[in-house]
């Protein structure tokens, strides 16, 4: 498996007090999100933050969520839209071109859900970031699975809901999400990766 490093992914925006806490804790990354749609402050991530990460020594990780996600809104249609408003953020906050966005699917999703929207959704993402970054999966052990067997997605990041379907079969996994707590005061959940997991760092 290869070392493994440890990181949180959070809705709250980084600050240079929360950054040398995570430093100090033994951090290596943070996750950060890209959304077309959400009205939580401080969950998008923006270009002066992720300079502010990088330059730290931090990586980043960058999810992109419109959410919460559920089979209504996980169509293709839904996955142009989601791809081009990836491909949008990441170009605004520098993100290097050929890295990973992981998508998420933030539901246990039925085989009929995987094998229809979902599989839709991801199809699309792939046609929209094609050449210009990586799909990345968030979601259940079977979500990931039934997207990185075919290549729609190319990396995955496990959810933390133990009770998911196939969290315990899905090994395959870049990202393994752990509890959800407060990390140096950040709205957070806890992280392991391990080998090339899609972290990034952006120039100013």
């Amino acid at each position: 498996m290869g070392d493994i490093v440890t990181g949180v992914d959070s809705s709250s925006a980084c600050t240079s007090s929360s950054i040398a806490c995570l430093l100090s804790s033994g951090m290596s990354f943070v996750g950060r999100y890209y959304s077309r749609t959400t009205h939580i402050e401080g969950k998008k991530l923006t270009q002066s933050e992720a300079v502010l990460i990088s330059q730290s020594g931090l990586q980043l990780v960058a999810v992109y969520e419109d959410g919460p996600t559920s089979s209504s809104c996980l169509s293709g249609e839904g996955g142009a839209e989601d791809g081009d408003g990836g491909i949008a953020r990441a170009q605004a906050v520098g993100q290097p071109a050929g890295s990973v966005i992981y998508f998420t699917v933030d539901y246990d999703a039925t085989a009929a859900d995987i094998a229809g929207g979902i599989t839709a959704y991801f199809s699309a993402l792939d046609a929209a970031l094609s050449g210009l970054y990586v799909v990345g999966v968030y979601g259940s052990g079977a979500v990931s699975t039934a997207m990185t067997a075919p290549g729609l997605a190319k990396i995955a990041w496990l959810a933390q809901s133990t009770g998911w379907t196939g969290y315990s079969q899905f090994t395959n996994w870049a990202i393994k999400q752990g509890p959800e707590q407060s990390v140096c005061t950040l709205n957070s959940d806890s992280d392991i990766a391990h080998g090339e997991f899609g972290a990034f760092t952006v120039s100013s």
